[in-house]
């Protein structure tokens, strides 16, 4: 019934919205210039590229590895949220062994595609504490806090708020003061409330964590009703390609050519270094073309990708390069290392209450399952309409443990167990410890989150550690562009990261211990109801893995804490190289990424509007 009803239904609705042309996707970029070459469009190239290209008098083009996609399901309805297929516009690639977890490799999804990561993540939208990002002005970043990104969050979003009958927490109730109103991406919530949600807001009151019915002001810690990247009206996802590329591609000056990968940005090494184009292949075999920029080269490929450019092209950490045969143009200790993720773990304790259907059914009740398709195709809503985690905390540590103080202390005078990329390197050291001394600061504040808990409404209790101490790389291991980096996360290295987490799941068996979750029938299949810190520990070591939160390779530092970006996101050493992605973040918020991206992006595009 689901296929039938896709088939006869879904042309006349989702496919309605496609385009009718795509005037901006060209195949012709090599060997024309250009004002502005943007290497990656994903959300952050996807923003600055037709952000610029709002400049008449300006030419633009963005390369993308990826694909352009087609409007398929599995991208724009909510249901198919963790159901796209392997390799479905995503990068598959993997860590390296992660010895100081169970010794295994984990996947690593990456987009890949117009649009990016914002194609296949979780919608999830929300941007954190405002003290993390008033962290970043503290370590040298003037005009980056909290009140100087407002405006930007705000100029991303078009949010429309929702009033859900009977609902302990209301998102009509939320701060029209720190939202945006005519924004490109469509911000509001699923067309159904899962009755549990309210049990889970009841459970979190039983243990005297607050709610909040606004987690975007980054005002307090606690439980929220989170809103999504979601049309209010057609309920499909609204990501970058719908938000950013498709209102645009009229414009005659913003071009887009994808499945065409960068291998490396061009100098002039004549006076400093000038970014004068950049080298692509459209595949591992293909012959390299080159496309040349007048005016700047401006990285967004991503924390994995833009320090992989990097290195091949010369900027970067002369232990890395010169091994490799790599003329370093720039010795950058930064690129690649301050890797940050938010390393999470998925848990379930299936509730087994047969009153109420959940998220779950969906696999295991056909007639459910169908009836939902049938109500999302028909009129947009039901529950296939909610299949992202809405209601979900962000607990402090004070919030939730009375070893708030004696934790951050023992963290201050842990071993840092840094990377080997960072011995012999000051700088590196020297960041670090600046910015250990921030998030502790940060974290004894009650209003700081220290993890997240992700409530899907079916005893699925994930957990994620929002404020590491444990620092990754990714580094080249070969001059060809088309071998993978090797990236080592390094979940857990510093035991104050262990610490957190294992509270994190105590604090799960308490919430499934309250009135509100027990009535629900949690089960204990995969985690016994009374484990102990040591068996928590066994589960954590190899259950562990990443949030897909990949950050801070780039990082926007002074020189001497191992920046390789400035205030105005130049590459140090160079005139017109700059990066605009999730890497140039110093410390990773507390908070899913993509609603930063696009703010971090939106005034990247108005400080490189202001250089014109």
């Amino acid at each position: 019934m689901q296929t039938m009803l896709t088939t006869l239904i879904l042309g006349a609705t989702i496919a309605a919205a496609a385009p009718l042309t795509a005037r901006s996707l060209v195949s012709d970029a090599a060997g024309q210039t250009y004002d502005y070459i943007v290497v990656g469009c994903g959300v952050s190239g996807l923003v600055v590229s037709s952000r610029l290209s709002e400049n008449e008098d300006v030419t633009v083009l963005c390369l993308e590895a990826g694909a352009l996609d087609h409007y398929e399901d599995d991208i724009l309805v909510p249901y198919y949220i963790g159901l796209q297929p392997d390799g479905f516009y995503e990068w598959g690639i993997y860590t390296v062994p992660q010895t100081q977890l169970d010794g295994e490799s984990r996947h690593i999804p990456m987009g890949k595609g117009v649009g990016g990561g914002s194609l296949i993540n979780g919608m999830v939208w929300n941007r954190g504490n405002q003290e993390s990002f008033n962290a970043w002005n503290d370590v040298g970043n003037s005009g980056w806090g909290w009140n100087a990104l407002l405006p930007y969050f705000e100029k991303s979003e078009t949010y429309t708020p929702k009033n859900y009958s009977g609902a302990e927490v209301q998102p009509e109730l939320q701060n029209p003061n720190v939202h945006g109103t005519s924004g490109p991406v469509q911000v509001s919530y699923p067309n159904y409330y899962w009755p549990q949600t309210n049990n889970w807001f009841e459970a979190l009151h039983e243990l005297g964590i607050p709610t909040s019915a606004e987690p975007n002001e980054g005002l307090s810690a606690g439980g929220y009703f989170l809103p999504l990247d979601i049309d209010p009206i057609n309920q499909t996802r609204s990501d970058a390609r719908r938000s950013y590329y498709d209102p645009n591609i009229a414009r005659t000056n913003f071009n887009v050519q994808d499945n065409s990968q960068v291998t490396r940005v061009l100098f002039d090494t004549s006076e400093n270094l000038t970014a004068t184009g950049v080298e692509f292949a459209t595949g591992a075999s293909a012959p390299r073309q080159t496309v040349y920029a007048r005016r700047e080269v401006i990285l967004a490929a991503g924390a994995i990708h833009s320090p992989q450019l990097l290195e091949l092209s010369g900027i970067g950490q002369s232990s890395i390069l010169e091994p490799l045969g790599i003329t370093v143009l720039q010795n950058l200790p930064g690129v690649g290392n301050n890797l940050q993720d938010h390393g999470m773990i998925h848990l379930n304790y299936n509730y087994t209450s047969p009153v109420l259907a959940d998220v779950n059914d969906f696999a295991t009740n056909a007639t459910f399952n169908d009836e939902s398709a049938a109500e999302y195709y028909g009129s947009k809503t039901g529950p296939w309409t909610a299949k992202p985690s809405c209601a979900v905390a962000f607990p402090s540590l004070e919030q939730v443990t009375e070893s708030a103080s004696s934790m951050l202390a023992a963290a201050s005078s842990a071993a840092y167990n840094l990377p080997s990329t960072y011995d012999d390197e000051p700088t590196l050291q020297a960041g670090y410890e600046r910015q250990m001394a921030s998030v502790l600061s940060e974290l004894a504040n009650e209003n700081i989150p220290a993890f997240e808990n992700l409530n899907n409404n079916a005893g699925g209790l994930d957990l994620a550690l929002m404020r590491p101490l444990s620092r990754g790389t990714t580094h080249i291991t070969s001059t060809n562009p088309f071998t993978t980096p090797s990236v080592d996360p390094r979940w857990l290295v510093h035991s104050f990261d262990y610490d957190v987490m294992i509270l994190a799941m105590q604090v799960n068996q308490r919430i499934l211990n309250t009135d509100a979750i027990k009535y629900l029938g949690p089960s204990y299949e995969y985690i016994p109801q009374d484990a102990t810190a040591e068996q928590l520990g066994q589960i954590l070591l190899s259950g562990i893995g990443t949030e897909y939160h990949y950050s801070c390779t780039t990082a926007m530092l002074p020189l001497d804490l191992g920046g390789v970006v400035n205030e105005v996101l130049m590459v140090y050493g160079t005139n017109n190289l700059r990066v605009v992605d999730t890497g140039i973040f110093p410390m990773v918020p507390g908070s899913h990424l993509q609603a930063v991206a696009y703010g971090v992006a939106e005034k990247a595009a108005d400080i490189i509007k202001a250089a014109q």
